[in-house]
């Protein structure tokens, strides 16, 4: 994509006038770009990572370090993800049952995967009854879920697009839409119902646009988060940037998964992705019980509405490919801008009701999976087919400053979460996140050799993913014990690579248990000044009370220098893979979820027993949080043995029941969680046959969702 970026013009006039005409005449009135190219960049970066896996493997091999620990038989070993932010394993013979289904499939079906090349191209069609190297991305989940599918398809258009959708269901198959199949919760990968599954991948869907003076963006389905991030600057907005900066973005998750979960992240005055400006499908039934496609054009963009076309001349989805295809070609275009319908004044993000909602101090939680306001492309899970989306991107701050303050309490740290970070809702910091002593310990004994490769790197630089890749293909080795030897690689070496953070801030970790890394940035309005003043006011006051004990309670590390600042973000980003690192290396088990807290919440949840009259005692309990809004990470480890379930169980238990929370916070549902009664009738009504996603959130996978 960076290759094929063109920069754009600023007459939205033209835009509009030229739309009419894209498909007929784009190519011959476009002007086509020079473009650098960068394969050997990506070529080096991917070689280097591939041969440190190699290096890895040649010691795993022939080392008794990497022995996996003794374990009975009949006792199942659990363990996280590790991806950079929850505890089920997908042990089923789905091999064996797409045999079974092959076998009784209708002519119709056995008809599609010919029926979807002729649509898409056949280089775009991927059998997938049976596991390979070509297609296992596609059927397994990033952290559970494994399954077959009848078809991987790869539209490398919108049309394209459409027409597969319809011809799927009009086989009678159902749809996963996937992006990235980054998801955490088994929701964008296929699994066992009553119909043939076919996989439908945006990935090639990955065309990016400025409009309205680069305030906004327009996302194809596939584009990615990182990307975006990185293409403001390149069209010539250096002084935007979007939504999500932090998070996975290593692994460029796409902007329409983010919409489709309600993505949240470290960035507190932007809230969680959303909007209500989009291009996507329903499928719905006509009264000859057939399924129709509809396409919904809430985009908001002139010369894209669908009253610019009447007495059906032309139409929205076409017009956007062509254009979206003169600019993946490198050819200029005339820059868009919103229309003054009512979609075009709809919101393209939530930050403006966000910050106002994260500083009230009540029982209401701020965001979670399961909220149903908006448009059907928020939170839908993949019950819709989201083609396009419109973001807003953000003003970036004149300047910023970082801190870690370190707190005695986390009752401490929850009073300056109210009296310093949610003051009122135009001083919020950008970020503030949280982390407890035994995050703290874990990250250092686990995580010091991935956190300095960020620290050289970037998070958003190809060798981190490539990086990344490797340590996934070797952990998919069909030898025993091969998807722990990176990991107890990292753990045993974790010893010879220097300490994450600075020595002053390393000193106020082992000092302190509750630690905050705030972010605080300078909008010319003043910003930075009253917090910065509140901060100390706050300090001042709650060291004074302790000094009179001897004691501080308070200790605030300002980040100097850029690397201090790298050094803070590379440590906080790679909690959950230390985890598992952690618990590979100490031979242990480990279990991930999050939640939300109401906005008056934060105390720790206790863990109260479920099914037995005990509560398990974690070993190490990391408590890790987007701390404006109460979004909360927690990964638990356990001795061998112990029912790792029931663990789990007991906490979301507590979180519900006696917290008040939610869960999931910000994952999605997926096939892990079972969601409210509200969000499954919303779903259905989006999706009332059940053919896109069957099975998501406790609903039914079977036709029209019955029993």
């Amino acid at each position: 994509l960076r290759r094929n970026v063109a920069p754009f013009t600023q007459n939205s006039s033209r835009f509009a006038s030229s739309l009419s005409t894209a498909n007929a005449t784009a190519s011959t009135k476009s002007q086509k770009i020079t473009s650098e190219q960068e394969n050997g960049h990506i070529n080096r970066s991917t070689a280097a990572a591939f041969a440190a896996a190699s290096l890895a493997l040649g010691y795993a091999i022939g080392s008794n370090q990497l022995n996996s620990p003794n374990i009975d038989d009949g006792q199942k070993r659990v363990l996280p993800s590790g991806l950079p932010r929850s505890c089920c394993s997908c042990d089923d013979d789905h091999h064996a049952k797409a045999e079974s289904s092959l076998k009784s499939l209708t002519e119709a079906q056995r008809a599609l995967p010919a029926k979807l090349g002729k649509i898409a191209g056949p280089s775009n069609v991927i059998d997938g009854t049976s596991e390979s190297s070509s297609n296992a991305p596609f059927l397994r989940g990033m952290r559970l879920g494994h399954g077959s599918a009848l078809a991987i398809v790869t539209p490398t258009t919108l049309r394209e697009a459409v027409n597969c959708l319809q011809a799927i269901v009009d086989a009678d198959c159902v749809v996963v839409p996937q992006g990235a199949n980054t998801g955490l919760t088994g929701g964008s990968v296929p699994r066992d119902n009553d119909r043939p599954s076919v996989v439908l991948s945006t990935r090639h869907l990955n065309t990016m646009f400025p409009i309205d003076d680069g305030k906004r963006a327009v996302c194809l389905a596939g584009a990615g988060i990182a990307t975006l991030s990185n293409n403001l600057s390149m069209w010539g907005f250096p002084d935007r940037e979007s939504h999500s900066v932090l998070g996975s973005i290593f692994l460029d998750p796409t902007t329409s998964a983010g919409v489709a979960f309600g993505s949240g992240g470290t960035q507190l005055r932007k809230g969680p992705a959303y909007t209500d400006r989009a291009l996507y499908c329903r499928v719905l039934t006509n009264k000859w019980g057939e399924n129709v496609v509809e396409i919904v054009n809430t985009l908001g963009i002139k010369g894209l509405e669908d009253e610019d076309y009447p007495m059906n001349k032309g139409n929205a989805l076409d017009s956007l490919d062509a254009y979206a295809s003169d600019i993946k070609q490198g050819f200029r275009r005339a820059m868009a801008s919103s229309s003054d319908s009512e979609h075009g004044k709809s919101k393209a993000s939530d930050a403006e009701d966000y910050k106002k909602n994260v500083c009230k101090c009540d029982d209401h939680i701020s965001r979670f999976n399961a909220d149903t306001k908006g448009r059907d492309c928020n939170r839908s899970e993949g019950k819709v087919l989201i083609l396009a989306t419109v973001h807003d991107t953000f003003p970036k701050p004149a300047q910023s400053k970082s801190f870690m303050v370190s707190f005695s309490s986390l009752e401490l740290a929850l009073r300056f979460r109210r009296n310093v970070c949610l003051n009122n809702s135009i001083d919020l910091p950008i970020s503030a996140e949280y982390m407890d002593r035994d995050s703290f310990d874990v990250i250092d004994q686990a995580g010091r050799l991935m956190a300095n490769v960020i620290k050289i790197t970037g998070m958003t630089g190809g060798l981190l993913g490539a990086m990344w890749t490797a340590k996934t293909k070797v952990e998919s080795l069909p030898i025993d014990g091969a998807d722990l030897w990176v990991d107890k690689l990292m753990h045993f070496f974790n010893f010879i690579a220097p300490a994450i953070l600075p020595s002053r801030f390393q000193k106020a970790g082992l000092e302190m248990d509750h630690h905050l890394i705030v972010t605080v940035g300078e909008y010319d309005d003043g910003t930075m000044d009253r917090f910065l003043k509140r901060m100390e006011r706050f300090v001042e006051e709650e060291n004074k009370k302790s000094n009179e004990e001897g004691k501080i309670s308070v200790l605030v590390n300002e980040c100097k220098q850029k690397s201090d600042e790298t050094s803070l973000s590379a440590f906080r980003f790679v909690a959950a893979p230390a985890f598992r690192t952690w618990c590979v290396g100490e031979g242990v088990q480990g279990v991930s979820v999050d939640y939300a807290l109401p906005n008056n919440g934060g105390e720790i949840p206790e863990l109260t027993p479920s099914y037995s009259d005990k509560a398990v005692i974690p070993l190490k309990r990391m408590r890790y949080s987007h701390f404006g809004c109460n979004v909360v990470h927690e990964d638990l480890a356990y001795d061998l043995g112990v029912d790792v379930h029931e663990a789990k169980m007991s906490l979301k238990k507590s979180v519900e029941k006696l917290s008040k929370g939610r869960l999931p916070a910000e994952h999605g549902h997926g096939t892990e969680y079972s969601a409210p009664v509200d969000t499954k009738e919303r779903w259905m009504k989006m999706d009332p046959s059940n053919v896109m996603n069957p099975g998501i959130g406790g609903l039914s996978s079977k036709k029209f969702y019955k029993d």
